[in-house]
């Protein structure tokens, strides 16, 4: 008997564990109502997908479905993440790449800290990588590449550095604008010194009228006529800090098109 509530007991403290370690999940890593990968993969990705979640306690989901659930695709993930209760922490931390398959159209979510780890630089990063296989209609390889960014772009969080082209150093960026800016006039230099040797023959002269037949042109009245005038006024394009308020009232980031 003994033997037998030993069992229960450790069985109980197991499952206690495990609930504790997906305590802060409560959807699914990764929910496909498009139906864009078959069961092998949904399972392969998920796993993929749990274990970086789990690593770095963030939220990292993905989520598509046939239709847009909201206005936009924009709309559409930011509702998804809040609504159902995505997001990691007191703060639900956490990423979702939303895609709509009818309008093809794609839309990283970020909220809390995703914000800040997956920042402006950052998602254009992730964008460049994923991009590609969301063109070519490869989402198995799309959604994988998604999940190796992002656990790459944490690790960096982790670090204290987030993700940002500024990253490169200053010396670097230097020397790449000064080769673009000197090179072209160098070589602009190098061949017109090379023409203007050529022109030993040509003499400077500031007066038109030696250009001028004497007799071919006998101008009788001269005389200036305004026609008219037109303004045209663009407004400049307001900045952007790339945040915005969903329709729960909560600040987001991201980025998205189509493909």
């Amino acid at each position: 008997m003994k033997k037998i509530l030993s069992y229960v007991l450790l069985i109980l403290i197991i499952t206690s564990l495990s609930f504790t370690a997906f305590a802060d999940f409560e959807n699914p890593s990764i929910v496909d109502d498009a139906g864009y990968l078959m069961q092998s993969e949904l399972a392969d990705l998920s796993g993929k997908l749990d274990k970086v979640r789990n690593e770095y306690d963030f939220e990292v989901a993905i989520y598509t479905e046939s239709e847009l659930s909201s206005d936009t695709a924009e709309a559409s993930a930011d509702d998804i993440y809040d609504y159902s209760g995505y997001g990691a922490g007191e703060n639900d931390d956490g990423i979702m790449l939303y895609i709509c398959r009818d309008t093809r159209e794609y839309h990283f979510t970020t909220h809390g800290k995703g914000r800040e780890y997956f920042n402006k630089n950052g998602l254009i990063y992730l964008e460049s990588k994923v991009l590609p296989y969301l063109e070519d209609d490869q989402y198995y390889k799309a959604f994988s590449v998604y999940i190796e960014t992002a656990d790459e772009l944490l690790s960096m969080a982790r670090d204290g550095k987030p993700y940002n082209e500024k990253n490169l150093s200053t010396k670097y960026i230097i020397a790449v604008v000064l080769t673009c800016l000197l090179a072209p006039l160098l070589i602009a230099y190098i061949l017109m010194k090379k023409k203007l040797k050529k022109m030993k023959t040509a003499v400077e002269n500031d007066y038109a009228a030696n250009y001028v037949k004497p007799g071919s042109m006998n101008i009788s009245v001269s005389r200036d006529l305004f026609l008219y005038s037109r303004i045209t006024k663009t407004e400049r394009p307001k900045e952007s800090s790339g945040t915005h308020t969903s329709s729960s009232g909560r600040t987001h980031g991201g980025r998205g098109g189509s493909f």
